[in-house]
């Protein structure tokens, strides 16, 4: 038996890492399309520095970003409003910011920021 040690919120998102990332085709079969612009408008968005954009629950979104260029808290905060601006406000969505080089090189989720956009 593998013994973990990892915090527990920690070790879910390593989980969700896991599956999103081997799932992206049924991704789109699980969210709403509304769900699917919203991912791929802060992809495109991103144009300076690339990010990665997944909804892990209905109302969690998961973005990874390059930690040494970006400001994580104000981002989350950015995101919130982004999701209010475009009918997400009553959805109640945690955005979660995660370092991008650990989630592709590794598929580990190491959480940088929370917000809950209320």
């Amino acid at each position: 038996m593998l013994a973990v040690k990892a915090q527990p919120f920690t070790l879910f998102l390593s989980c969700c890492a896991l599956l999103c990332s081997g799932a992206l085709h049924a991704q789109s079969k699980d969210f709403s399309n509304a769900h699917k612009k919203i991912e791929r408008a802060i992809e495109s968005a991103a144009s300076k520095t690339p990010v990665d954009a997944m909804w892990i629950r209905h109302n969690t979104l998961l973005i990874a970003v390059n930690k040494e260029k970006t400001s994580t808290k104000s981002y989350a905060k950015g995101v919130c409003q982004f999701l209010a601006e475009n009918g997400f406000a009553a959805q109640h969505t945690t955005v979660v910011i995660a370092d991008q080089a650990l989630l592709r090189k590794r598929n580990q989720v190491q959480q940088l920021a929370e917000q809950r956009c209320d």
